[in-house]
């Protein structure tokens, strides 16, 4: 006896087949959101026939839809709309829509986890960026450059720039990421001596106390020709950066190409970068006044306070580092007169003689030579290189240079100098020593006073 046939299945509507179909997008594969709405948008348009175009919502935008819109909420949470441009309202059961709904509400807030994992991941290690790159920073301009970099990146921003503030409050500095060279100079010269405090963002920035989020520069503009019109942003972030110091500056970054809806989270990131940015750059303010300070005391340890010449110190220092050369020569030159000019004037003229007197010497020697001041009226020129020819002519061009009459407090005043030569290396002495070449150079310029003319 023959089986009798199998009667084939029955067609299935695609319709009916929807909601399985949709719920393997979310159960199946872990993707993004634009990959599903693509593949939602591929089923509605095999279950209706037309071509479907899906998208999300968020906010929903003023004015009709020529589709089906469904409201997407998961666990209370309001996510947008899921907008089927091609579906008429009706044309799919009220299942298939409610799997459409959810299925896509899902997706929008995988999508949104995973934004906000991203972003924690990039902002943690931004700020560890931040510390080893800004701890390292041995000047606010360098902290500067690392919080545009770092701001840049987190925030996924196409322009960013840094404006660093003085103590009085004005923008003395400006850095910037992704901004085209004419803009950034258009920055310098807008920007740079005024007071930071004149901008809107900045007063709003101080009212709000933290960063400044505008969807649409437009409805938030800030100072004619400040940061925000300069740098042509459509939608921005401003970040005040406040330390304990007060305020160092402000971080502003935004698109240029549309406008932008910046997140609570992103808020948040902002709050975040702009406290960790003002320890930064203000460690940064510390450790270059800490420098400064310690060049100042270098420099007075090795300069006279008057003039600003080396010291008899770093002639010392000098003079015996050149040494194994075996070449070279020091000049020693005492003024002539200079008591005259200091009783008679006063010593305010008889300094300002001496500072004229430096400011001479320095004319005069060159590129490699010392000049320095060893105290009272006595000066000297350490010549590493010059043969005894050219430490003659040196020497008469400083008897010259000096003898020139000098306008003081409405009197004409001039003194005389000795000028005595001693090359650094004389037969018969290769084992004085810096003391034997200042002994030297002081009895010759000794020899020259007696003799009571010019010469070397």
């Amino acid at each position: 006896m023959n089986a009798a046939p199998v009667p084939a299945p029955a067609p299935v509507d695609p319709r009916t087949r929807l909601v399985g179909e949709l719920l393997d997008v979310v159960s199946d594969e872990r993707i993004g959101l634009d990959a599903v709405l693509g593949r939602v948008a591929a089923l509605v348009s095999r279950a209706c026939g037309e071509p479907v175009e899906a998208r999300v919502d968020r906010p929903a935008p003023a004015g009709e839809e020529d589709g089906l819109v469904l409201p997407l909420r998961l666990f209370g949470e309001d996510l947008g709309r899921l907008v089927l441009a091609g579906v008429q309202p009706g044309e799919l059961c009220a299942e298939a829509t409610r799997t459409l709904a959810h299925v896509t509400a899902v997706a929008v807030k995988a999508s949104a986890n995973r934004r906000e994992r991203d972003l924690d991941a990039a902002v943690a290690q931004a700020v560890r960026r931040l510390f080893e790159e800004g701890t390292r920073a041995a000047s606010v301009r360098a902290a500067g450059e690392v919080l545009a970099r770092v701001t840049a990146e987190v925030m996924g921003a196409e322009r960013v720039a840094v404006h660093l503030t003085d103590a009085e409050g004005r923008v003395h500095d400006v850095l910037d990421v992704g901004v085209p060279a004419d803009v950034a100079r258009a920055l310098r010269d807008m920007v740079v001596g005024r007071r930071a405090s004149d901008s809107p963002v900045w007063q709003q920035a101080r009212r709000e106390g933290g960063p400044v989020l505008a969807d649409d520069a437009g409805a938030h503009p800030g100072r004619p020709g400040g940061f925000v019109e300069t740098m042509r942003l459509r939608s921005y972030v401003a970040m005040p950066l406040m330390s304990s110091a007060g305020t160092v500056g402000m971080v502003v970054c935004g698109d240029v190409r549309g406008t932008r809806v910046w997140t609570e989270r992103e808020r948040r990131v902002a709050q975040q970068l702009a406290m960790q940015g003002a320890l930064v750059v203000d460690s940064a303010r510390l450790r270059q006044a800490e420098q400064a300070h310690l060049e100042d005391l270098r420099h007075r340890a090795d300069h006279d306070p008057l003039t600003g010449l080396a010291n008899r110190r770093r002639l010392q220092r000098e003079v015996a580092a050149v040494l194994p050369a075996r070449r070279g020569a020091l000049l020693l030159l005492d003024l002539d007169g200079f008591k005259q000019v200091n009783d008679g004037f006063g010593h305010h003229v008889g300094d300002e003689l001496l500072c004229e007197v430096a400011r001479r010497l320095r004319q005069e020697v060159r590129a490699g030579d010392l000049a320095a001041r060893l105290g009272g009226d006595e000066f000297a020129v350490l010549l590493p290189h010059a043969t005894p020819e050219q430490a003659a002519a040196l020497a008469r061009r400083l008897d010259d240079a000096v003898r020139r009459p000098v306008v003081l407090e409405d009197a004409v005043v001039s003194v005389g100098v000795s000028v005595g030569v001693a090359p650094l290396v004389a037969p018969g002495c290769e084992a004085a020593g810096v003391a034997g070449v200042l002994r030297r150079a002081d009895a010759a310029m000794y020899a020259v006073k007696r003799r009571g003319r010019r010469g070397a």
